[in-house]
C-alpha cells in the first residue's frame, strides 16, 4: 500500500507510466490529440538529433482536426523541453 501512495505522489512529478503518451491516454485525452502529440514529439526528438527536419506531420490532420494540430503542438513543445541535453 506505502508502495503505491509512493509511486501515485511522485507520479504526480514524474509519472509512473512508462511514456507521456501513456499518462495522457491514462487521463482521456483523444486518439487525434494523441496522435499529433505523438508525432510532434518525434519531430522534435528527431531535429534534436540530426541536421535534417524529419518532422512527422499530416499536413491534412494539421488542416482539419484542431485537436491533431493541438496535440501536435504541445508534443514538439513539451519534448523540446525534455531533450535539452541535445542543443
Amino acid at each position: 500500500m506505502i508502495g503505491f501512495v509512493w509511486c501515485v505522489a511522485v507520479g504526480l512529478l514524474s509519472g509512473c507510466s512508462g511514456t507521456r503518451h501513456e499518462q495522457l491516454a491514462e487521463l482521456g485525452f483523444a486518439r487525434n490529440y494523441l496522435d499529433g502529440y505523438q508525432d510532434g514529439c518525434d519531430s522534435r526528438k528527431e531535429q534534436a538529433t540530426t541536421f535534417y527536419n524529419g518532422f512527422r506531420q499530416d499536413p491534412e490532420r494539421m488542416q482539419k482536426e484542431s485537436k491533431y494540430a493541438n496535440g501536435w503542438n504541445d508534443g514538439y513543445e513539451q519534448c523540446y523541453a525534455s531533450n535539452q541535453t541535445y542543443h
